[in-house]
């Protein structure tokens, strides 16, 4: 396979925005490969056989050439989990099966690429059920919402999410899968707010209504990007039942006064961090399991592969000989129209056609190196199976 590759190991975030694709150009313009664009890569698998590539190299000069074999073990990794930035993430999956369809859907993709990219997400199935590289959260916002589920549990809760930027929208999306009785969105600019709790099927607050909404919640998620703080012993100190507050924002926005609070509980970035680096240390010891499943799938896929490839290789032969056979007979068909004699001229088509046929093959012969062994036993059993056939 061919890999055209650019991921946030060797690429900032503004390089990977220059080299993105609008899906529908991409395929208006390439065949048989798959795009594959997720925010952290972009990447371009090609079949093997493609006849373009000097032209394919230099329109992908900015990216990273993979071929072969490291092509197809760096996409079975993928979907393993084992090249995202956060190792055993489940989203990569997703987004190889989505991409995968997407290039099926234009058309663009090859036995090959089928065979390959389905292994891969088997693969990436196999590894989730039988190994834990997927278990525990290890992203900040998910980490605190394991850490809630551990210590109060999320069931018929009442949540306050303060914040609806890039981090209170994660939070708030792993929320909603959870069975809490309702999630409530606080944000500075109240129209955010209520996108977000629309989506989510919550209900926004106006900022002057927070001390109303603090009361009524449960937990208390804060994840603004605020450089001031937004609630402290101050605010808090009127809010009537216990309260478990999770601040994630960087800077914190909330100040450790609280504690002195007594039905006030307050975990910060800093009890999130140690839970994350836990759930990763162990997700990392499980990346041996994954690796051995992903050598015992490619030993199998790569026999898939072999047949494929000869397959290949006899439709390639086999538009070879039909090339020189369709020339030699237009040639014949003249004559033979311009009142040459037909046996004379089947005569010499055959003799030609087989001069045409065996010059070729000398010149590959001489030209590459070839195993004379093999071509001995190969043509030993070419004359068997032609005496065979007579």
């Amino acid at each position: 396979m061919i890999l055209f590759k650019a991921d946030y190991k060797k690429y900032s975030v503004p390089q990977l925005e220059r080299l993105r694709f609008k899906e529908e150009d991409f395929y208006r313009r390439y065949n048989h490969c798959v795009l594959l664009q997720t925010c952290n890569r972009v990447e371009v698998y090609f079949d093997p056989h493609v006849e373009n590539l000097e032209d394919l190299k230099e329109d992908f000069k900015d990216f990273e050439l993979i071929e072969g074999d490291r092509a197809i073990i760096h996409l079975l990794r993928l979907a393993g989990g084992l090249e995202s930035m956060i190792v055993g993430e489940d989203q990569i999956l997703g987004q190889i099966k989505k991409s995968y369809h997407s290039a099926k859907k234009y058309g663009k993709t090859t036995k090959y690429l089928d065979t390959v990219f389905l292994k891969s997400i088997h693969i990436g199935q196999r590894v989730r059920s039988e190994t834990r590289i997927n278990k525990g959260r290890v992203s900040i916002a998910s980490a605190a919402i394991e850490l809630l589920e551990k210590t109060v549990g999320l069931k018929n809760k009442n949540i306050l999410v303060i914040g609806a930027g890039e981090i209170g929208t994660l939070v708030a999306k792993v929320l909603i899968e959870k069975n809490i009785r309702a999630i409530f969105v606080a944000n500075r600019t109240y129209k955010r707010a209520e996108r977000l709790a629309e989506k989510l099927g919550g209900m926004a607050v106006h900022f002057d209504k927070l001390k109303e909404a603090l009361n009524f919640c449960d937990v208390i998620i804060c994840a603004t990007a605020s450089p001031h703080k937004i609630l402290d012993k101050e605010i808090l100190k009127d809010v009537k039942g216990e309260k478990i507050i999770v601040d994630i924002a960087n800077p914190r926005d909330v100040d450790d006064n609280v504690k002195e609070l007594p039905n006030i509980k307050l975990y910060t970035i800093d009890h999130l961090t140690l839970v994350s680096q836990e759930n990763l240390e162990r997700r990392k010891m499980e990346i041996p399991a994954v690796e051995r499943i992903i050598e015992e799938e490619f030993t199998i896929l790569q026999k898939k592969l072999e047949k494929l490839n000869l397959e290949y290789l006899i439709r390639d032969y086999r538009g070879y000989i039909e090339g020189i056979r369709t020339r030699e007979l237009e040639k014949a068909l003249k004559k033979i129209k311009h009142g040459k004699d037909p046996e004379e001229v089947l005569v010499k088509f055959s003799q030609v056609f087989a001069n045409r046929l065996l010059h070729d093959f000398i010149d590959v012969i001489y030209s590459d190196h070839i195993d004379r062994e093999v071509l001995k036993k190969m043509i030993a059993q070419l004359k068997k199976k032609s005496r065979e056939n007579h």
